[in-house]
């Protein structure tokens, strides 16, 4: 061997690993605030990944987070000789296991850089595996500083020479419930700290939906000491009502069960929270969660609008895990994949709302988000989008019975059967919309409470509530002594209300002309007409009013009723027809 051929090997090695490692650190260090919350993800992702083929293993981690520092500690199976290898050159274990089939995420490759953004040394401790099935611990610094290659070499020297040497030979039969795998990470800046707060609020925040997605994590602690909280979560493999999972949490001693509606088929999970309540259950809100998963959340599809979060672990996520590839050049087998998963979650979400709308469900309007999802169009196939995925599931909502009603406690309705204000008028103009159209339709408009909510989800399909189908809706009553019986006051108090109709309709000037077309003023005899077609009563003379309607010519027709207190109308007077 010529050792300067081998040496030069070496050192070409190193600086590929290198180059590699200043490259992706530099990107992090310029998009911060996309990846602060990640840290948490890529480390849980490797404490799955570690029991990935153990099919009766779980795994159990644990967040400690101190002014100073924080510290990840997991009780998977140990590493091999592989993930040291991976871990200090940086290689992926899918990059190792390319061409074979695993059922790991991948395992410390260039995701597991982002840490760094909590700290450049890591202190990771650890128990090692070898060829030849001995056990060994170790414990050594992963430092990462450094802005040029030629700075960054020698410290990849050092973490391989510092492991060595902190080998110590241990029993195989070690405690393997223990926490044995740790990543801690000195927080030295405010903003490191600000990193790592944000990464354990984001964690807390999501991590039952992954719990949910993810069985094989059976326990996770957080140990906030800056707020001086502890919450554990638990999962569980109890599935309540065939569609319901329950995820333990425990904050401070103090116990609480969150639920999770739930999904699968073969590839395809999809989730949503729910709360019991005295009815059944409340669906609430995911607007803030983001919608795609690949076991992990995909920070950055909160605005991917899916009324379900979608999880797979086939979706082939984009190089930042904020979004999956959904354009691409013909033939494209990523995009190909990442369409079929997404077309899966329809039929699964299809087949999950034919179930629930015959149960206890409520609040559905957090449960149709069905926009164009707000993404890079540089990725995203917005015809087959739209084609495949958004038409489809409003077909299926539209029709389905999941409106509540006013004056229902248990009975809902179509979305197709109702009407509902426009997204665009102001919340004032939607409350009058509703309030004028219940009293005279009362089945025909949702609750008065969730009109906002769903609003803000329509589509133009819609029956859409405005001013003129709420005169639509007036006119066909045709006279007071109907509109009486139909809305249920007498005759004082329905002019009343018909007055706060039409003052409600003429506050908008551009309603004028729906007011002229429109027959929704009341004659002296109480039938409706037009505004052109009356006149104010000036005559002063009901005698003579009397006598021309023996006479076959009956003014009251063509005189506003004395209730009226809207409109302008022309004055007739009893001089010039006398």
């Amino acid at each position: 061997m010529i050792e300067s051929i081998e040496q030069g090997r070496k050192e070409d090695g190193n600086r590929s690993i290198a180059d590699k490692i200043i490259k992706r650190l530099h990107d992090l260090d310029k998009t911060v605030e996309n990846n602060e919350g990640r840290w948490a993800w890529e480390l849980l992702q490797n404490a799955k990944d570690s029991i990935a083929d153990e099919e009766k293993r779980s795994v159990s981690v644990r967040i400690k987070l101190d002014d100073d520092k924080v510290e990840f500690s997991h009780n998977g199976i140990h590493f091999t000789e592989q993930d040291v290898r991976g871990l200090i050159n940086q290689i992926s274990s899918k990059e190792i296991e390319e061409g074979q089939q695993t059922k790991k995420t991948g395992r410390f490759g260039t995701g597991f850089l982002t840490t760094h953004l909590l700290s450049r040394i890591i202190d990771v401790k650890g128990i090692v595996e070898t060829n030849d099935k001995k056990y060994y611990s170790f414990e050594f610094p992963l430092d990462r500083n450094g802005k040029t290659t030629q700075q960054l070499i020698p410290k990849i020297e050092d973490a391989w020479a510092k492991f060595q040497t902190s080998t110590k030979e241990i029993n195989k039969d070690y405690d393997k419930d223990g926490f044995n795998t740790s990543f801690c990470y000195k927080l030295n800046t405010t903003e490191q700290l600000q990193i790592a707060k944000k990464g354990v609020e984001e964690f807390t925040k999501l991590i039952p939906f992954v719990l949910a997605f993810i069985p094989k994590i059976g326990m996770v602690e957080i140990i906030d000491n800056t707020l001086q909280k502890t919450t554990i979560f638990e999962n569980s493999k109890e599935i309540i009502d065939g569609c319901i999972l329950s995820i333990s949490k425990t904050e401070n001693k103090k116990a609480s069960d969150i639920l999770i509606l739930f999904a699968l088929n073969d590839k395809v999970s999809i989730a949503t929270q729910i709360e019991k309540n005295q009815k059944g259950y409340s669906i609430k809100s995911i607007k803030d969660i983001p919608k795609l998963f690949c076991d992990f959340p995909l920070i950055g599809t909160e605005n991917f609008h899916f009324p379900i979060i979608v999880n797979s672990f086939f979706f082939n996520p984009q190089t930042e895990r904020d979004g999956i590839w959904l354009k691409g050049i013909d033939g494209d087998k990523e995009v190909e994949e990442n369409k079929a998963l997404l077309e899966k979650a329809v039929e699964l979400f299809k087949s999950l709302l034919s179930i629930i709308i015959d149960e206890p469900f409520y609040d559905f309007f957090n449960f149709i988000e069905t926009k164009t999802p707000n993404t890079n169009e540089k990725y995203f196939d917005e015809d087959w989008y739209r084609e495949y995925v958004q038409t489809p599931l409003r077909e299926s909502i539209i029709v389905s019975k999941i409106v509540e009603l006013e004056n229902s406690a248990t009975d809902k309705k179509a979305i197709s059967e109702l009407w509902f204000p426009s997204k665009s008028y102001s919340q004032k103009v939607k409350d009058k919309l509703w309030q004028f159209t219940f009293d005279l339709s009362p089945n025909e408009v949702c609750k008065k409470e969730h009109v906002y909510s769903w609003c803000d989800v329509s589509w133009e399909d819609w029956k859409k509530l405005d001013y003129y189908e709420l005169v639509n809706h007036l006119e066909e009553q045709g006279d007071i002594e109907k509109l009486s019986l139909f809305i249920g006051k007498n005759k004082n108090e329905t002019y009343d209300w018909l007055n706060s109709v039409c003052k409600f309709l003429l506050e908008d000037s551009s309603n004028l002309s729906c007011f002229e077309d429109s027959a929704i003023t009341p004659n002296q005899n109480g039938v409706f007409k037009k505004r052109t077609e009356l006149n104010i009563d000036k005559i002063n003379d009901a005698d003579l009013v009397t006598v021309l309607e023996l006479l076959g010519d009956d003014w009251k027709d063509i005189l506003v009723n004395g209730n009226v207190y809207f409109g302008r109308y022309q004055v007739k007077e009893k001089k010039g027809y006398c």
